[in-house]
């Protein structure tokens, strides 16, 4: 069994000496800094024994049989540096580590197949000190510019409702509103007492855009009721009086209103579910993107990264991308958003495509991901691609779910005979009116109250079928690409090779 001189590995001790430490194989930088030793001199070439005995023992998990006299088990050889995801952590398993040292000793190539930069080998001219440093600038500036780039994109959009330039200004109320989103003082002051909120409502009356837009079919039910109900007592028809045309109106108002009332409710409910849902895939999205990000931070960065904060810009931008895609703010709308994540060749790539932007954005994260997965020299990174893997599954559900509630609203026939039900009902109204005895002026009140509420409530139901211009998505939008950049440039406390926690961060 060949064994390269860049792995030399002792054969185990028969009787060892307690270990000092967990990790079985470093890099000579990490081994130094960690027990504050000097390089070991080079072991002897194992025999054939010994590589059997080491092999056997990983391969049957007998964690027990593997114990070493010194760290210096499978030690490069000198000036060989390795990526930040060949370096293995503190282990309670001496087996897994010991496994994997064949796939994480390994030199990690400049650049992947992307042309992303990865991790190089240290030149010989440079003492590791430096290169570390060099190494932690860099980090330290791809850092500092994400955050200028997101503070600028917040200046450009701001997550407050007043600065959303697409939300249709007739259907936003003056008072408390689904466009916005709520805060704990908004629900005290919406869970006022009765009197005090109804009198706040009746007194915002007038404010009210869903009576601003009902007002002219009102009027023009209550004037016609006030025409029918002279024209009925009042005028005749050769040897006929019109009052006859009353005989059983109201028996046919009875049968008329239990199918009107039911129509309205079924309208109602399904509109409300279409908002609901909408309103829960962009709580997911925001969920799906926070997780995304996390993930990218503890696992991706450490090995790359480059890769890990390319992936992040076109993340923050998923959500503005979303939002044009529904509120159809139109394809350049999010130019100016993009160049400043993306630069100008990321924007007119995304714009050029014949896919959405949304779908594109993904695809491109998918990729980055893929390609750190593919120049990964860790063999444990299978989970965590598959965690991002399924996070990116699941930002792109929720696209297809708003595209779904876009393209598909409730069955146009239902509202067509609904209109029609309401129609016949406000026309009979005024023979029903009058066949009971109400003077006339009465009977225009009575219709302009009845009007009034039918005609608000099926007005309701349209207004919430379309639910994306009802939904806060600046502030949505603004959370999720808030949430995202806080997650990669979140400083987190690392873990030495005793897995205590130390004063450094790694940001």
């Amino acid at each position: 069994i060949p064994i390269s001189d860049d792995r030399r590995c002792t054969a185990p001790n028969p009787n060892p000496p307690a270990m000092r430490s967990p990790l079985l194989c470093i890099s000579t930088r990490r081994r130094r800094r960690i027990l504050g030793t000097s390089p070991p001199a080079a072991a002897a070439p194992p025999n054939i024994a010994s590589a059997l005995t080491v092999l056997l023992a990983c391969h049957y998990h007998d964690t027990r049989a593997l114990a070493f006299p010194n760290p210096s088990i499978c030690q490069p050889s000198k000036g060989t540096r390795f990526s930040r995801g060949s370096t293995m952590g503190a282990s309670t398993s001496h087996t897994n580590v010991l496994c994997s040292n064949r796939n994480t000793l390994q030199h990690s190539p400049r650049t992947s197949k992307l042309g992303i930069p990865l991790h190089s080998a240290s030149d010989g001219s440079k003492n590791e000190k430096e290169t570390d440093e060099e190494q932690e600038a860099e980090e330290a500036a791809l850092l500092s510019n994400l955050s200028s780039d997101l503070s600028r994109l917040t200046v450009l959009r701001p997550p407050v409702p007043s600065a959303d330039f697409s939300v249709p200004t007739a259907i936003v109320s003056a008072g408390s509103s689904y466009t916005r989103l709520w805060t704990q003082m908004t629900w005290w002051r919406h869970a006022d007492p009765p009197h005090v909120r109804y009198f706040r409502h009746v007194r915002s009356w007038p404010l009210s855009t869903s009576a601003r837009k009902i007002m002219p079919a009102v009027a023009l039910s209550t004037l016609y009721t006030l025409m029918m109900a002279f024209a009925l007592r009042h005028l005749r028809i050769g040897r006929y009086q019109l009052q006859a045309m009353t005989k059983g109106a109201s028996a046919a108002m009875a049968a008329l209103s239990a199918p009107l009332a039911l129509l309205l409710t079924l309208r109602a409910n399904a509109s409300l579910g279409r908002l609901n849902e909408s309103r829960v895939l962009f709580g997911r999205m925001i969920l799906r993107g926070r997780n995304l990000a996390s993930i990218l931070k503890t696992y991706v960065y450490p090995q790359n990264p480059t890769a890990a904060i390319l992936a992040t810009r076109y993340l923050s931008v998923l959500g503005w991308s979303i939002k044009a895609l529904v509120r159809n703010e139109g394809v350049d709308s999010q130019r100016d958003v993009y160049e400043i994540m993306l630069g100008r060749d990321g924007a007119d790539w995304i714009l050029s495509q014949k896919i959405r932007p949304p779908l594109a954005i993904l695809a491109r994260i998918r990729q980055i991901v893929a390609d750190v997965a593919m120049t990964c020299t860790n063999p444990n990174f299978f989970v965590p691609h598959s965690a991002l893997e399924g996070a990116i599954d699941d930002l792109d559900a929720v696209t297809g779910g708003c595209e779904r509630l876009l393209s598909s609203p409730i069955p146009p026939t239902y509202s067509r005979h609904l209109s029609r039900i309401m129609v016949m009902y406000l026309t009979m109204l005024p023979f029903a009116l009058v066949a009971s005895g109400t003077p006339s002026l009465g009977a225009a009140v009575a219709t302009a109250l009845v009007s009034y509420v039918i005609i608000g409530v099926d007005e309701i139901g349209m207004e919430i079928e379309n639910p994306f211009p009802l939904l806060p998505l600046m502030q949505l939008c603004g959370a999720f690409q808030s949430v995202v950049g806080e997650k990669m440039l979140l400083s987190t406390p690392t873990f030495n090779s005793v897995g205590k926690i130390t004063d450094t961060s790694n940001s």
